[in-house]
């Protein structure tokens, strides 16, 4: 990502963010600024932008979401990420729900030129107390087909296991754990692992201030590659 593509996104992010809407409306949007360090495939300290945008109907959800992140150092790009995503949710009776979703992201840096993502499955809220804790359970399976910078293409069947808890330990402050766990049915050896930690904090209405360590762990990344990536982040939050 050169300087003239993340001055643009940068730009983007925060003239989304400075848009006021009502509070009445079945959507929402959370613009992300952030400043990064990365360590493993990739080294250095960069700017990331994300946005997340949600439309709620009666009985499903859908979940949008878009980020990218560059850096260069003495004119040597250094890391290079995008991602597109969506998730589709139903509920069913009482806590349980449905879902499928799809995805697309890209890696140069972690031997990845395009991987694609695709599941349904089943999820449940164990408890789902507003303002509180809250923690969930997904399991799934589908599909995952990656281009990688050293051939051959990798494809197989997966199984998917995400869970997530978060707590708001006062009105204004929450700290979440994420995890994600994907089984290659072709290779066991091949699995994905991520877990992302954030504490979070409002700081207005519609500004908040995040701080995230993300944690990837590919059991067989591509050729000349590292099995670990981490990104840690600290984040500036428009919601509207």
């Amino acid at each position: 990502m050169n300087k003239t593509t993340l001055s643009v996104l940068i730009a983007s992010v925060l003239f989304s963010g400075s848009n006021a809407f009502s509070d009445d409306k079945p959507w929402k949007e959370t613009a992300e600024l952030s400043v990064v360090s990365t360590n493993g495939n990739s080294k250095g300290t960069t700017i990331s932008g994300k946005d997340t945008f949600t439309y709620q109907w009666k009985r499903s959800i859908l979940e949008l979401n878009a980020g990218g992140l560059g850096s260069e150092s003495n004119d040597q790009q250094i890391a290079e990420q995008y991602y597109g995503n969506e998730k589709l949710t139903w509920d069913l009776i009482g806590r349980n729900y449905t879902f499928e979703r799809l995805g697309w992201d890209k890696n140069r840096f972690a031997g990845i030129l395009n991987r694609y993502d695709g599941s349904i499955g089943l999820g449940r809220h164990f408890f789902d107390e507003k303002n509180a804790n809250q923690f969930m359970i997904e399991l799934g399976g589908g599909y995952i087909n990656e281009e990688r910078q050293v051939p051959p293409r990798n494809e197989f069947g997966s199984g998917r296991a995400y869970t997530k808890y978060s707590y708001a330990f006062s009105p204004s402050s929450t700290v979440s754990q994420d995890g994600e766990f994907l089984h290659n049915f072709k290779d066991s050896d091949d699995y994905r692992l991520t877990t992302i930690s954030a504490v979070q904090t409002a700081l207005s209405t519609h500004l908040s201030l995040k701080a995230t360590y993300t944690w990837k762990r590919s059991g067989k990344p591509p050729v000349g590659f590292s099995k670990d990536d981490s990104v840690t982040a600290i984040a500036f939050i428009v919601n509207y």
